[in-house]
């Protein structure tokens, strides 16, 4: 996969970054996992769309495999996705994972190699307190 539709000239900024699905099974983090129950569009191979600034999508690629992760007192199925030599003329990125909707992520702090962090929660049937 990689870019498309890319107007300026590429000037060598990594995008990466991973979809954060909190929710996960126990385990032993590092080996690989499955987004829970409720969260069917997240998953290997899954599409993530790059846009601009207006929502245009210039660049496509798809999620790794799922990667369990402890977090805040509970687990995370962690999937992976990078993007090399996209534009760092612009302001923003928007990314688009699965069915969820857009997350902007400033070009500055991916320029510096932040990763850009997706955070998924499973759709619950109940909002009872826990």
């Amino acid at each position: 996969m990689g870019r498309h539709d890319e107007q300026s000239k590429p000037d060598g900024i990594l995008l990466h970054g991973y979809v954060s699905v909190t929710g996960a099974a126990a385990g032993v983090p590092g080996t690989p996992c499955l987004a829970p129950a409720g969260v069917s569009d997240i998953a290997q191979g899954g599409t993530v769309r790059v846009g601009d600034e207006a929502g245009h999508v210039i660049a496509v690629t798809t999620l790794g495999n799922g990667v369990l992760a402890q977090a805040d007192g509970g687990y995370t199925c962690n999937f992976a996705f990078e993007l090399r030599n996209l534009s760092g003329g612009r302001a923003t990125y928007t990314i688009m994972v699965g069915d969820r909707p857009a997350t902007t992520f400033q070009t500055k702090e991916l320029r510096e190699g932040k990763p850009a962090v997706i955070p998924v929660s499973p759709a619950t049937a109940s909002s009872s307190p826990s």
